[in-house]
């Protein structure tokens, strides 16, 4: 081989190297970001859940009431109660739309 194509091979393969190893740093980046979004949103929905408790526990009765439904545009937030003999059954579910988190809280209130 001589000098030129020696160099000429030598720069392909240091171009190709570097592009690998920049799309991975690429990569990991966007992972993280993704990370954070999802923990941002896990903060928020379990803000949700614990709001939507508070709400419920301040509620005097319950006998009128079967679904709780909060409207809003980045969650769907809703509690749904069974009542039984002598205690209420509080399903609670908080779910981000557009991203895999989803929380849920069982509540039982007893009936006074």
């Amino acid at each position: 081989m001589n000098k030129k194509s020696f160099i000429l091979l030598t720069t392909l393969v240091l171009i190709f190297v570097f592009s690998i190893l920049a799309v991975y740093i690429f990569e990991v980046k966007s992972l993280n970001s993704q990370n954070i979004i999802k923990q941002y949103k896990y903060i928020q929905a379990k803000n949700h859940i614990n709001f939507l408790d508070e709400y419920i526990q301040s509620l005097s009765d319950l006998n009128l009431l079967d679904k709780i439904a909060i409207e809003d545009d980045k969650f769907n937030i809703y509690a749904i109660i069974e009542k039984e003999e002598t205690k209420y059954k509080i399903d609670i579910y908080v779910k981000a739309i557009g991203f895999d988190v989803s929380l849920h809280k069982k509540i039982i209130r007893e009936i006074s």
